[in-house]
């Protein structure tokens, strides 16, 4: 599917500068003397990648939740058709095979027995 990937986003830091231009999610940490962005940009220095199991404060994991669920949305947005019709294809194949379940699934019917 289009657009951009999740997995393509990294989080930056640097000492306060500049944000680089083309990155759309930035953010200053309140009392602090550092810049974190969200990009799918490779940056070098003055930027350190920081590894995604570290652990964040809640303003910092707050920022990369939010910026997650935008970049999730205009995937959803881009991609609306195509995600349609992959879960209507889905639902098709769950209606058929729910319909093979119920069939395997009814008694038979006794058929009569003849009387003596």
């Amino acid at each position: 599917m289009g657009g951009q990937e999740m997995s393509t986003y990294k989080l930056y830091a640097t000492k306060t500068g500049e944000i680089p231009d083309g990155v759309e999610f930035s953010l200053r940490p309140y009392n602090t003397n550092y810049l974190l962005v969200f990009t799918d940009k490779e940056l070098g220095k003055p930027f350190v990648e920081i590894p995604p199991e570290t652990k964040l404060t809640e303003q910092e994991q707050a920022f990369v939740t939010r910026c997650k669920a935008i970049i999730n949305k205009r995937a959803l947005e881009a991609n609306k058709e195509e995600y349609a019709e992959v879960l209507n294809g889905f639902l098709d194949s769950l209606e058929k095979e729910l319909r093979a379940e119920k069939k395997k699934s009814k008694p038979k019917k006794k058929t009569e027995e003849s009387e003596e």
